[in-house]
């Protein structure tokens, strides 16, 4: 019978509906080691320190199983750039590994399982710096279990100390990269433009946001992220006002795949070009120009 060993880091913080549908599915797991991290109420904002206290109330008294809790929560608020970092810079002080999930990401049964055996696995391979658990590129056909991406997600994923370690959240060294092209060999053109608006929104501090640091992490490491042949997790945090990223509504379809056990790890480890070039097609191909040219402009 699987058991899960790996650490799981919980990010919560403002939202008790969706904290309860995800934190269920990691009662469900069981995890031996649990990790909170909870940002503290926005200045000014009394209807914060209900609902923050209400979520980090709901999950304390509901870990009914044995399991040893640690608890990390802000005194005063963060913010999300400086309070996920400094969550996940945390746990892995303490910890080799950890799965890692935020307050809107329902995870399938089967998503610990398989983190926790690609953690393992690939442990010793610096080439690999994390494990997503979201494919949504359901036209793009995977042969294997599981491909190598530049374009992994955070929507529930997990990694390991040595790779967190090469992280800068405040991407120090952006001029320099896009001087140099470093990133021409990851993305290009129309790709390009949107990673280029994306690495000056965070270097001049415009956006308040960590996870563009970790996608700049593993591009100037040439590291690669696992993505499953199919989704494994659902994002319900779209379409709310107390969203931080995703207070618009979203096209994707969340629809949970299948993951067989035991994992066939007979795959090379090499960046896949055709699931990139499908990511790219998707992502930042004329499409998303256009609906960007829409909501800047109302054209």
């Amino acid at each position: 019978m699987f058991e899960l060993t790996t650490p799981v880091a919980f990010i919560i913080f403002n939202r008790p509906d969706t904290t309860k549908e995800v934190f269920e599915k990691i009662r469900e797991a069981k995890p031996k080691k649990l990790y909170l991290i909870s940002d503290a109420p926005r200045e000014g904002r009394e209807d914060d320190v209900e609902k923050v206290n209400e979520t980090r109330g709901y999950v304390e008294s509901h870990i009914d199983w044995d399991c040893e809790l640690h608890k990390n929560y802000a005194e005063s608020n963060m913010g999300c750039k400086n309070r996920v970092y400094t969550g996940i810079s945390w746990v892995l002080e303490n910890e080799e590994t950890t799965i890692i999930l935020e307050d809107d990401v329902v995870p399938m049964p089967e998503f610990f399982r398989y983190c926790q055996e690609m953690l393992e696995h690939y442990k010793d391979n610096e080439k690999v710096m994390m494990v997503s658990g979201t494919n949504l590129l359901k036209n793009h056909k995977i042969d294997k279990q599981y491909t190598f991406s530049c374009f992994s997600s955070i929507w529930g994923w997990a990694t390991w100390k040595r790779a967190w370690d090469k992280y800068d959240v405040d991407i120090k060294g952006w001029p320099e990269v896009h001087k140099n092209g470093t990133f021409k060999g990851v993305q290009s053109g129309l790709a390009y433009m949107f990673l280029k608006r994306n690495m000056d929104s965070v270097y001049n501090h415009v956006k308040d946001t960590w996870d563009i640091q970790w996608d700049y992490c593993r591009h100037i490491n040439r590291g690669l992220g696992v993505v499953p042949k199919e989704n494994m997790i659902c994002n319900i945090g779209f379409d709310r006002e107390d969203a931080t990223h995703t207070s618009g509504s979203s096209d994707e379809d969340f629809s949970y795949g299948s993951i067989n056990f035991p994992i066939d790890f007979n795959v090379e480890v090499k960046r896949d070009l055709d699931y990139d070039k499908a990511y790219i097609k998707k992502y930042y191909g004329m499409k998303k120009v256009m609906n960007f040219v829409k909501k800047k402009f109302g054209k």
